[in-house]
């Protein structure tokens, strides 16, 4: 069965030892292109197809030139701490006993 990898890092997935590797340039959480884009979306799945019928050596590269557009942003919102972090950074004590699994029967949430 064949295999291909779409990557926008490259480098590190031939590290790994993918088979055959489309490279893109591309926000990773978007790699196929901005939400809504059908048209895009649709012409990257073509590029990345054509790679694997193309593609005979094993390791090998193919980039797919698809800029990324100029007017899309990539939104980046951090993602919520952990509770047990939420926790630490409320009572920095706690961290030893942590380490230590002596967890507190309950930590009171303040906020």
């Amino acid at each position: 069965m064949a295999t291909l990898s779409l990557s926008f890092i490259y480098p590190f997935t031939a590290s790994v030892g993918a088979p055959r590797i489309a490279a893109i340039e591309r926000p990773g959480s978007q790699p196929m292109g901005p939400p809504d884009a059908v048209d895009e979306q649709r012409a990257v799945l073509r590029a990345a197809l054509d790679a694997l019928l193309e593609i005979q050596t094993p390791g090998e590269v193919r980039e797919l030139d698809f800029p990324w557009p100029e007017d899309v942003r990539v939104r980046l919102a951090p993602r919520p701490l952990p509770p047990i972090t939420q926790a630490i950074k409320r009572r920095p004590w706690l961290f030893l006993s942590f380490l230590k699994r002596k967890f507190p029967d309950r930590v009171v949430s303040e906020g």
